[in-house]
């Protein structure tokens, strides 16, 4: 955020209250009703570092500690912004001479945005990206019209946010949505909040770059952080409660851009004192037809079938994988037991495949559990059998303690896999 602090004869600079109306029919989550939060994958996009916690540090916070997966991409690194204090007065914008291009003042702001970072719970941070050179998007700046609302800096970069094509942009927030692939993207509505250029364009490039992703990449639900109250917007309201003590302590990491009070309240470079809210609401921009919408239940598979399904691949993983485990190629001094990593292979894909087939966490054990009985079978039903040999003095017996315990590894990696891939999207 980037706010000049003297306004002379104009207005006070105009700030929306967080939360200052909620719609009777608001939900309280922004995630799809049947996603559990351990298993959702939330991906907020902000202009510059501070933008997070002001904004939408409760919400964040608040599904970071319920479980959910929290990412953040930030668009610039807040070059064009002002500086409270004396202890970094000379990187201000408006101290700095005109061919400072405030490399110096972002560098200090990414250190801020990764303490906030560390407080809200941020797994995975992300600068947005441009192909061309300088390979980023510098802060835009900003400035006060005379109605108190925020406007274009007249000095803004040509190498800046909001003169960079919107494809460019657009861009660089799909890649990192076709890596993240989140469930829920959590943006700017279209007036930014307050009106600050570099929020409205972030807004229009997350708009746009949902047309760009391929279909397993559209996330379920887009919000836009809710910036001047309006009664008659009808569009699907959500406000989240959260902890303010831990957003307060995040924006307090912003010390350049941000300085909050004894009580609950902070401040910008232009000391227009404004409440930290625990509440914070969102409108919602799109949401996805994807299948992964629909009920779960109605995409897995019944608990019988499941386990029959889970039997007979684990039969017939176990049988195949018992043939060919101990194929084994000898050298001078060692052996590769090839069959061994090819058996191991087929138990891994098998539980995957059970994965996906039922929908189900607890069958993703049985083609395991289903292998390891039939390798009993095959060890114990007869003492002269040579099926399986659990032998540690030789190469061949080796391989066979190897392909038991082998097994039980794949099948607790197969599950890990599983719930973090195929089954996030169910409830536990």
């Amino acid at each position: 955020m980037t706010t000049p602090s003297t306004h002379g004869s104009h207005p006070e600079p105009f700030y929306p209250e967080q939360a200052e109306y909620t719609a009777p029919d608001a939900l309280a989550s922004l995630l799809p009703e049947s996603l559990d939060p351990r298993h959702a994958t939330m991906l907020f996009i902000h202009a510059h570092p501070d933008d997070e916690s002001t904004s939408t540090g409760a919400t964040m916070s608040h599904y970071a500690r319920a479980g959910a997966a929290v990412d953040l991409l930030t668009m610039s690194r807040g070059e064009m912004g002002e500086v409270i204090g004396e202890r970094h007065a000379d990187l201000d914008v408006r101290k700095r001479s005109d061919d400072d291009s405030g490399d110096a003042l972002g560098a200090l702001r990414e250190t801020e945005l990764e303490a906030a970072c560390r407080e809200l719970g941020v797994r995975n941070h992300w600068f947005a990206e441009r192909r061309r050179s300088p390979g980023y998007f510098r802060d835009s700046g900003m400035s006060w019209g005379k109605h108190g609302r925020a406007t274009s800096a007249t000095n803004a970069a040509s190498d800046c946010l909001t003169r960079a094509p919107l494809k460019e942009s657009a861009a660089a927030i799909a890649r990192v949505i076709e890596k993240v692939r989140p469930d829920v993207v959590v943006s700017y509505d279209v007036d930014g909040g307050y009106g600050h250029p570099d929020h409205r364009r972030t807004h229009e490039a997350t708009m746009k770059a949902l047309g760009m992703l391929s279909r397993k990449a559209q996330p379920l639900l887009v919000w836009g952080v809710e910036g001047e109250a309006d009664p008659d917007d009808d569009r699907r309201q959500a406000v989240v409660e959260g902890d303010a003590a831990t957003k307060k302590t995040a924006m307090a990491a912003h010390e350049t851009q941000v300085e909050v009070g004894d009580g609950m309240t902070f401040h910008y470079s232009n000391n227009v004192e404004q409440n930290i809210s625990a509440a914070e609401s969102y409108r919602l921009l799109a949401e996805s037809i994807d299948v992964s919408q629909e009920d779960p239940e109605d995409l897995a598979a019944g608990p019988v079938n499941s386990v029959i399904a889970g039997a007979g691949v684990g039969l017939v993983v176990g049988f195949i994988g018992t043939m060919f485990h101990a194929s084994i190629s000898y050298f001078s001094g060692w052996y590769l037991p090839w069959g061994l990593g090819l058996a191991l292979l087929l138990v891994l894909s098998g539980t995957l495949w059970i994965s996906h087939y039922t929908r189900r966490t607890w069958a993703t054990v049985l083609p395991g559990l289903f292998a390891f009985i039939e390798i009993g079978f095959f060890v114990y039903a007869r003492s002269d059998s040579l099926l399986v040999i659990p032998n540690p003095k030789v190469p061949i017996g080796q391989v066979g303690i190897a392909w038991i315990l082998g097994i039980l590894v794949m099948t607790m990696i197969g599950q890990w896999i599983s719930n973090r891939t195929i089954l996030k999207s169910r409830n536990a």
